[in-house]
């Protein structure tokens, strides 16, 4: 089968379009790609972190029903994470004893540093 001399190359310029857009598909594929990895990276990290801060708050809370006194700061490395949790000095008001405490959990990881705060109150 002969082509006419006017449609010689054509082909040739239809398949370069075809790659062309094809591989600006792949390149726009593979910046997406990297973001949702480090979207999940972000997303774990302050999962782990948040967690790490509510298991040292609940163990700071327990600490106070036991002795509402009791507010020397406590520290932990849960799952890579660094936490820690303090009472504030007791408060008396109106004869009910009330301290708040504050749990931080950071987890750094990846070039990533994830910090999540929880504040809870005390009352006795």
């Amino acid at each position: 089968m002969r082509l006419n001399p006017q449609q010689a190359g054509s082909m040739l310029l239809s398949v370069l379009f075809i790659m062309v857009i094809l591989s600006a598909l792949m390149a726009a594929m593979v910046t997406l790609s990297g973001q949702s990895s480090r979207q999940l990276v972000y997303e774990v990290q302050a999962l782990k972190a948040r967690l790490t801060a509510e298991s040292l708050l609940e163990r700071k809370v327990f600490d106070l029903l036991n002795t509402i006194t009791q507010i020397e700061p406590i520290t932990a490395n849960i799952a890579g994470c660094e936490g820690e949790a303090s009472g504030s000095a007791p408060r008396e008001t109106a004869g009910v004893t009330q301290v708040r405490v504050i749990a931080t959990g950071t987890c750094t990881g990846s070039g990533l540093t994830v910090v999540r705060h929880i504040e809870v109150e005390v009352i006795e």
